[in-house]
């Protein structure tokens, strides 16, 4: 999967019959070891953007709500949806070991270290362990 023709995807014109077999369909690139890792990524960090940003309306508008109840509502779906994309990754294989490289490690790895506390606190071990492979790699990259 070549992550740098995602915006072919997107072209309004009609391919000619010899593109149609070239070009990268979205449901190909959303199933690509790249588009699950910045899945992954994205909705772990935007998520605590998220929940700062509300946290921070909630507080100059001073409605009655249970703080601790959000996060916690907030924390299970976000990290249980992330889980989707990233339980798929194979560190053995070279394909997903290609994306993991293409990616931005360092967000990655922030996004990894949040999921194992997150599935550690769960006690969700198999999980952690999964995690744990993948994050030993990125370090090594």
């Amino acid at each position: 999967m070549n992550k740098d023709s995602i915006f072919n995807l997107f072209d309004d014109d009609t391919p000619q019959e010899s593109e149609v077999s070239t070009r990268t369909s979205l449901n190909d690139f959303i199933k690509s070891p790249y588009a699950k890792i910045g899945m992954f990524t994205k909705l772990i960090l935007n998520h605590e953007v998220f929940y700062q940003k509300l946290q921070k309306f909630l507080k100059e508008e001073e409605p009655s709500y249970n703080s601790s109840s959000t996060k916690e509502a907030g924390d299970y779906a976000v990290f249980n949806r992330s889980w989707h994309y990233i339980k798929d990754i194979d560190v053995d294989n070279i394909e997903h070991i290609e994306g993991i490289l293409d990616f931005n490690s360092k967000m990655f790895c922030k996004a990894l270290q949040d999921a194992i506390f997150y599935f550690e606190h769960c006690e969700q071990y198999e999980r952690c362990a999964h995690l744990l492979k993948i994050q030993q790699l990125v370090k090594v990259i």
